[in-house]
Parts: structure tokens; sequence; C-alpha cells
């Protein structure tokens, strides 16, 4: 009985090949028609409501204070929290096309900061025996950690260079094609 390893081994690298080619070039997926560049096909390429671009460990120190008497401090909360740098894209104008110039010119919305996660186990209070419920102890927290990030610009310039990077990746197989940039305003 002969083996034939060799053959084999060579037929299946040949189909391996092939079936890279098919995929790499869409042999199977043309259809003949041209795609028209359109705001409405960047927009359906965008189609996410709210785009994370950002996700961010803080620790921090929350004040708070007794409820009738909003100047008197009744203790301090030690917490950690995650703050979420995005954007909701259903806030994003269309995009310009200058069909002349071959560029895309989007304009992004406002990054907006949002503080979602206190580790309620790491909350600790200042002093150890102050009297203060669970809830409110959160809400301390996270008006805390978003006031923080809001005034930080490090991780709202960080969120915007993610999701310019983000965008390019989605549009760039459909802008190269038809040898359009894509500028960000």
């Amino acid at each position: 009985m002969r083996k034939r390893p060799f053959s084999r081994v060579l037929l299946a690298g040949l189909a391996l090949v092939l079936a890279a080619a098919v995929i790499r070039f869409g042999w199977i997926y043309r259809t003949g028609r041209e795609t028209i560049l359109t705001s409405a096909t960047l927009k359906s390429a965008l189609d996410i409501a709210d785009l994370s671009t950002a996700e961010f460990q803080y620790r921090g120190i929350a004040e708070v204070y007794e409820q009738n008497r909003p100047t008197v401090l009744r203790c301090r909360v030690c917490y950690s929290a995650t703050v979420k740098a995005g954007i909701d894209l259903n806030r994003m104008e269309d995009p310009v096309i200058d069909h002349e110039a071959k560029k895309v010119i989007l304009r992004l919305p406002e990054i907006q900061l949002k503080a979602g996660i206190v580790d309620e186990d790491e909350m600790r209070t200042m002093p150890a025996n102050a009297s203060v419920s669970l809830p409110e102890m959160r809400k301390a927290s996270l008006a805390d950690a978003e006031k923080e990030a809001k005034a930080s610009g490090e991780l709202t310039r960080t969120a915007r260079e993610n999701l310019e990077s983000t965008i390019r990746g989605w549009l760039y197989p459909l802008l190269k094609q038809k040898g359009y940039t894509l500028v960000f305003e």
C-alpha cells in the first residue's frame, strides 16, 4: 500500500490558498453593481447608538453632607469607580462629502463621561463610625467621580483619539475603495 502524504498536503495547501484568494478579493460576493458613496452609506456603516471609547479606573474621596444643612459635612467616602467615555452616534451630524477633493468630513458629538460602577467592597467612610447609608455613599461617589473626570482633559482627549481610530477602522475599507480620505472636525 503506497502512501501519498505529500500530494495530500499539496492539495490541502492549494485549497487554502484558493479559499484565501476568494475571501480576500471577494470573488464570491461581487454583484457587478457599483457602491455609491453617500452620507447615508457612511451612517449605516456606523449604525450603533452608544459607543464607549475609553474606560478609566478612578479612586477618590467624596464628601457627604447633611441633607437639611448642605454646608455641614457628615463624612468622607473613599471609593473606587469606573468612568466610561463615549458618544451617542445618533447625535452625530451627517457626514459632509466633498466629491471633488475626495474627502469625507465628520463632525463628532461631544464626548460624554459617565461614572458607572462603584466597587462597594472598597468603599470606606472617614470617620469609620459615620452613619451613612450605602445609597448615599454611592450617590456621592458617582457624583464626585464624574466631576473629577470632567475636570481632567486627558480623559476626553484619550477618548476622542480612540473614537477617531475606531471610526477610521470602520470606514477605511469603504473609503479606500473609492479613494477618499477621512477628516474629523
